[in-house]
């Protein structure tokens, strides 16, 4: 086995190519790829020299607990979005202090909103459904992530639905389209 796959060793290289060119620093806030991303950044020698660290907050409790949330925003929690994954961001940028920040939200599956009682469960079908081009309105759902990234030149955020039910798949899709929008980000700032 190769690690980490052809196709993403060629984008962490770039990330630290870039990063270190430039002497910035990096920090990963991820949830549902369960630390894929940082092991993804980490298999780059010398990782050291820009990658100071990330957070790992998988589970709900972690999540409010470890994110510098407020009360209010803990009792509004709805699950993941682009507005946690800023959230996310910002506060792994403050706490860490690394010049920029990835995070990553989402719900891998198969479980997703186990965690939230039914009536939660609810308020967030019908508070972030979405209304498709035919009318149809569609709740996030398993196979979606939410990235954000901060800066400072400011902060960017994006969400894919990548339509899978496999939990192993889409920690890897996660992961991919993670990296590769981190780069994007990089790229825009070079």
């Amino acid at each position: 086995m190769t690690f980490p796959p052809p196709e993403i060793a060629d984008i962490v290289q770039e990330i630290a190519s870039i990063l270190r060119s430039k002497g910035q620093t990096l920090a990963i806030s991820e949830a549902a790829c369960g630390g894929l991303i940082s092991a993804y950044i980490v298999s780059v020698p010398g990782a050291s020299d820009f990658y100071i660290g990330g957070k790992l907050l998988y589970s709900l409790k972690q999540r409010l607990k470890l994110s510098g949330w407020s009360d209010e925003e803990i009792s509004n929690y709805m699950g993941p979005s682009e507005q946690v994954a800023m959230k996310l961001a910002r506060t792994a940028r403050y706490e860490l202090g690394a010049t920029y920040v990835l995070s990553e939200t989402g719900f891998a599956g198969p479980s997703t909103d186990l965690h939230l009682s039914k009536e939660r469960g609810n308020r967030i079908n019908d508070e972030r459904s979405k209304i498709e081009s035919n009318g149809k309105v569609t709740p996030p759902h398993v196979g979606t992530v939410f990235l954000g990234f901060t800066g400072p030149n400011g902060d960017s955020s994006t969400e894919k639905d990548f339509g899978s039910q496999d939990r192993s798949k889409n920690m890897s899709d996660f992961a991919k389209f993670a990296l590769e929008f981190l780069l994007e980000q990089l790229r825009k700032v070079k």
